[in-house]
């Protein structure tokens, strides 16, 4: 195993385990760090600002050349520290800092949610509310085309991207 460094190391953290992980690794005295992104939604005709994993799986921890990483691997929530064969990557505080601003902009100035072609949605208000359906275009940045099931026809329709949210 190589020698670590003053820096950052790159975590993989079980699936919705994140909040798991977080308090375990806290509880043991390690600085760790969750990076979220904040995007507006609108639920029931409110909105609403939401936090995602900026790296979905991934979480840092502050390393020095003491750390010992078995306990870190054994940590309930936590898969392994990310490593390449036995040299374990370290990131700077820079790189660290940069990440932290996207959040601090995200968090300030959050955006709308961004669909993908085929992502699963659920409508939020209007005539089809509750109704699943999946994106077939991006419109434009303020609207989609979807797909939906209704009376057993499948029927395509431009939305605006506020009255639906992902499923």
């Amino acid at each position: 195993m190589s020698s670590l460094h003053i820096g950052w190391l790159a975590l993989i953290i079980k699936p919705k385990e994140e909040k798991r992980a977080e308090e375990n690794l806290s509880n043991q005295g390690y600085e760790c760090y969750f990076p979220v992104l904040h995007s507006n939604l609108l639920l029931k005709n409110k909105p609403v600002i939401k936090k995602y994993a900026m790296f979905p799986g991934y979480a840092f921890l502050k390393s020095n050349p003491a750390l010992e990483l078995k306990p870190i691997e054994f940590t309930r929530g936590v898969v392994r520290v990310v490593r390449f064969g036995n040299e374990y990557p370290i990131l700077n505080g820079r790189v660290i800092q940069s990440i932290r601003d996207v959040e601090q902009e995200s968090m300030n100035d959050p955006k709308r949610e961004s669909y993908k072609i085929g992502e699963f949605i659920v409508m939020n208000s209007g005539p089809l509310k509750d109704i699943s359906a999946v994106i077939t275009n991006n419109i434009s940045e303020q609207r989609v085309e979807i797909l939906y099931s209704l009376l057993n026809r499948a029927h395509t329709i431009q939305v605006n991207v506020d009255t639906i949210s992902k499923k």
